[in-house]
């Protein structure tokens, strides 16, 4: 981070190490190779890693190093940050209590004391009046997502017979959340959506997530909240090989060996996260420096490819 300076140095300030991360956890791996009878042979490999992530320091009176704005959109204001006690990068913002369905329910929120923006109407997010004082603020803003996974999986398999082999490769992460927004939200009803646009708030019932539609900029997208937070746990399959050495069906050629064999890349990815790929890293902007410690912001990540290859391994 760069240190507190003032402006009348007439230079930028120093970068200084700005604080303490600590991680914390176990990892856990089990292996095992065995044949049955002379021809078959198998073999599996599972690693299993747990991570807690908190920073302990940071360099500054308020123990806090802020993220940049206009990350998920323009407009919005800081979504992550580093603060003392917390996952670094965790996702800041509002929480969240569904949708106002109609006037009447406004006025109950109000009536109760609970906090409403001003001009709030049906089809409006319901932002959660934390400290219940009445008002929606910045004091309202807390932890609403971590990118860091809790567990991380890996997993192989290996079996052979005869000259034929294949083998499996499989990852996987779980307990963390990916804060995703794929198009500008605070200009028009016109830009560019994803399908969930037709799930939006249209009318009494239609949806308790995604708020109706306005032109311009509008609070209901454009103040960071838990609407664009989504659980990210993933199973991928990144590698299936088959394969045949021939020199087990001519033991006579003249070659220590030759396998063909076939190989598909991320084959398949089990996952509830609706985004083109869970396995996500920053799709934000790193050239002030801030994001070299933020993760788990898609802003159209570019999915991994699913490929086919096809090969010779000769041996002479």
């Amino acid at each position: 981070m760069l240190a507190p300076a003032l402006t009348s140095y007439g230079t930028a300030a120093p970068y200084i190490n700005g604080g303490d991360v600590q991680n914390r956890g176990f990892e856990f791996a089990v292996n095992w190779h065995d044949k049955i009878g002379k021809d078959f042979t198998y073999g599996m490999n599972v690693n299993l890693t747990y991570n807690k992530n908190k920073v302990t320091r940071i360099a500054n009176e308020e123990g806090v190093i802020h993220g940049a704005s206009h990350v998920l959109s323009q407009n919005t204001q800081e979504m992550y940050r580093a603060e003392v006690g917390y996952p670094i990068g965790y996702f800041y913002g509002y929480k969240t209590e569904g949708i106002f369905q109609n006037q009447a329910q406004i006025e109950e929120y109000i009536a109760a004391g609970k906090g409403v923006f001003e001009g709030a109407r049906p089809g409006d997010v319901i932002f959660a009046d934390l400290n219940q004082d009445g008002v929606i603020d910045e004091n309202d803003k807390t932890m609403i997502g971590n990118p860091h996974p809790d567990f991380v999986m890996g997993f192989s398999m290996n079996f052979g017979y005869k000259g034929f082999d294949l083998s499996l490769t499989a990852t996987g992460a779980f307990g963390h959340q990916i804060a995703k927004a794929y198009r500008n939200f605070a200009d028009t009803r016109y830009d560019n959506y994803t399908r969930e646009v037709f799930d939006r708030w249209m009318g009494e019932g239609t949806s308790d997530k995604w708020p109706r539609l306005t032109y311009g900029t509008e609070i209901n997208y454009q103040y960071i909240s838990d609407i664009w937070i989504e659980n990210a746990d993933y199973v991928k399959l990144q590698n299936v090989t088959l394969g045949y050495d021939f020199k087990k069906l001519f033991p006579k050629m003249p070659l220590g060996q030759a396998r063909l064999y076939v190989t598909a890349q991320n084959l398949f990815t089990i996952t509830g996260y609706s985004g083109m790929d869970p396995e996500v890293g920053y799709g934000g902007d790193r050239t002030n420096g801030d994001g070299n410690w933020a993760s788990g912001i898609d802003l159209g990540f570019y999915p991994s490819p699913r490929t086919y290859l096809i090969g010779v391994n000769l041996k002479f």
